[in-house]
């Protein structure tokens, strides 16, 4: 079986976004039935898998998400569990499904190593311009 076109991707992602309009991380609720903990994973491999298998397209470079095409995933993704039981059964037409066939537990390991190896950025009080210390008195 062939991975997904960008075009067909890109379609899903706009008929997801006109569907759910406003979402975040509530689209992102997966059944309560996900195991917890997550396998261990290479997030040097992750971040090829990640733009290999299109997670990128809608997600960002880093996870970060957009406004009108496809939720955060990092810094901090959801639990393993719930992201891995979200990719395999998207809920509504948010996005396509990603079967084990598809996108092998090994690969989502590796993707969510990725995601967690994303750090946070900095807040505005770290940003000098944004906190107001770097002015000075005239």
């Amino acid at each position: 079986m062939k991975r997904p076109s960008t075009m067909t991707l890109l379609a899903l992602a706009i008929a997801g976004s006109a569907l759910f309009g406003l979402h975040g991380v509530s689209a992102q609720t997966a059944p309560a039935a996900a195991p917890a903990a997550a396998p261990a994973g290479d997030a040097a491999r992750g971040k090829v898998d990640f733009m290999g298998y299109g997670c990128y397209e809608c997600h960002g470079t880093l996870g970060q998400g957009n406004f009108t095409t496809a939720p955060r995933l990092a810094p901090h993704p959801l639990p393993y569990g719930a992201l891995s039981a979200y990719v395999r059964r998207p809920s509504g037409n948010n996005m396509p499904s990603f079967s084990e066939k598809i996108l092998p537990d090994k690969n989502l390991a590796d993707i969510y190593a990725y995601l967690s190896s994303i750090p946070a950025g900095k807040t505005g009080e770290q940003i000098p311009l944004l906190s107001g210390t770097n002015m000075k008195s005239k």
